[in-house]
């Protein structure tokens, strides 16, 4: 029998330009396993890329329907409001497919029962953690070509009962090389799985059912990491882990001790982690196995805030974790979201004074996405409960899986929206100088965080990013909407003229 596994069709735009709350990067891994899983149960196995596709939704069915495959499992990645054109592709593909479909992957986990009543076509749903459970699914479907209720498949008018977590990581087999990580000379990887945080905006704790962290065996990491260089050329590695590092000495010695069999393997390599596992003795041991990037959570600069969305982490540790990291000489990317939906206008400007102090905003596009980002809230999040109880929570028909809220303060309001359009006339222009200049996506990196295209003044154009910014916080405490809106019209003017080469 053959299973086909398909990723959704992810249409980019300006709105969702730099967002990735839609999917943990764990998740580039998900295909990856659905194939080794599906292979591994004596299975033929077939994989169709659609994430950037552009076709009619009739041809899109068409060329899943050419497959001929028994069972169609998407991974189905939330695309920010064009969710019908799956189900308008599922609805062409049930009228001529006799075999079963399903999904799989973070938004079908927390969206299983919405998800089935807006796509009605699909005949389960893999929730959560998911690899056991299809490897069951596959083996009970080679005897009796339907698909029965077990743990950690949710079908629509059947209970529901999750799946047990994988005790032994190390028994997974190794996933296939698939889609857009081809396209790239970095290789994703995984040491583990879960974080011992609990975050209120993030999802990885609500999508394996714990808060917890669980480790593979480093034999079994040399292992997938020997056979998948084998595969295609690969230049560095990149680990997908939720937080990379440890809390204890015995996790930390695990770091050092896989860093160096990339130092070994000449390999470079970039990591996320907690701010809290840092400290400048142990990101100097992994600068000198060759870490050449990290990617840090900050989030606030305001103990508040920091508690509100149980961050657990402090201001010091905060300024620790990226003195040290930046003294180390890694790449350092750090998350921020600049107006939590209960922030003051004072805590807007906290946020400011650190992200300066710790020299967060010397580049445009570093200084664009630390200064605009809001809070993301989708269906089956603990934020949407939230809301929801509050009466905060701003629904429209169009996006029945996302949804706005009331900020809590009004002209916190007002200056999130005023960068937010900054930020999205920046992203657009930002594109529209590519396209012309013809700047290849993969030197596009070097233009976001070191250098700016031709023809445009980087430094004039971050400080009008920084100084509207500043400007907006100061007027919003006037409460004139009319001088507001003029504010922000000069600084729209004043950016485009940045662009006018």
């Amino acid at each position: 029998m053959k299973i086909l596994i398909v990723e959704n069709p992810r249409p980019l735009t300006i709105e969702h330009y730099n967002d990735v709350a839609n999917a943990p990067l764990s998740a580039s891994l998900n295909s990856g396993y659905a194939l080794a899983i599906a292979r591994r149960a004596g299975w033929e196995t077939e994989y169709l890329d659609l994430n950037s596709c552009w076709e009619d939704e009739a041809v899109i069915a068409n060329m899943i329907l050419a497959r001929q495959a028994d069972i169609i499992l998407i991974h189905w990645v939330y695309a920010w409001g064009n969710e019908h054109i799956v189900r308008n592709v599922l609805d062409i593909i049930k009228k001529d497919h006799y075999g079963s479909i399903g999904a799989f992957g973070l938004f079908p986990s927390f969206a299983c029962q919405l998800l089935s009543n807006f796509a009605p076509q699909l005949d389960f749903i893999l929730v959560g953690e998911f690899e056991a459970t299809l490897d069951e699914l596959l083996s009970n479907y080679l005897v009796s070509s339907t698909i029965i209720s077990m743990p950690g498949l949710y079908r629509a008018g059947c209970e529901f009962v999750r799946q047990e977590l994988i005790s032994d990581l190390s028994r997974l087999p190794i996933p296939d090389d698939a889609g857009t990580n081809c396209r790239y000379s970095t290789m994703n990887i995984a040491t583990g799985r879960g974080c011992y945080g609990d975050c209120s905006f993030c999802f990885i704790n609500r999508y394996y059912g714990c808060s917890k962290r669980r480790e593979r065996s480093i034999a079994s990491f040399i292992h997938e990491l020997e056979e998948r260089l084998k595969r295609r050329p690969v230049n560095s590695i990149y680990f997908v882990d939720p937080t990379f590092i440890g809390r204890d000495e015995k996790q930390t010695g695990r770091v050092l001790e896989i860093s160096s069999i990339l130092k070994c393997n000449n390999l470079p390599f970039g990591f996320e982690t907690r701010v809290d596992t840092i400290d400048e003795e142990l990101i100097g041991k992994l600068a000198d196995n060759g870490a050449s990037s990290v990617f840090l959570g900050i989030e606030s600069g305001y103990e508040a805030t920091l508690k509100r969305i149980n961050k657990r982490i402090s201001l010091n540790q905060i300024r620790r974790a990226v003195h040290a990291v930046q003294d180390s000489g890694i790449f350092l990317s750090v998350g921020f979201i600049m107006f939590e939906p209960d922030s003051s206008l004072a805590e807007l400007a906290g946020n400011y004074s650190l992200l300066e102090e710790l020299g967060l905003l010397k580049h445009h596009d570093q200084t664009v996405n630390m200064l605009y980002h809001s809070q993301i809230v989708l269906y089956g999040s603990g934020a949407w409960s939230r809301f929801a109880d509050q009466g905060r929570l701003i629904q429209e028909e169009r996006l029945p899986f996302e949804a706005g809220y009331k900020f809590m303060h009004a002209d916190v309001a007002l200056v999130c929206n005023a960068m937010k359009n900054l930020s999205y006339e920046y992203f657009r222009l930002m594109d529209q100088l590519y396209r012309k200049q013809a700047i290849a996506s993969s030197d596009q990196f070097a233009c976001c965080h070191a250098r700016t295209p031709a023809g445009i003044d980087g430094d004039k154009l971050n400080r009008i990013l920084k100084e509207a910014f500043q400007a907006f916080i100061r007027q919003a405490g006037t409460r004139d909407l009319k001088q507001f809106n003029a504010l922000e019209q000069m600084f729209l003017d004043d950016l485009r003229t940045c662009f006018q080469c």
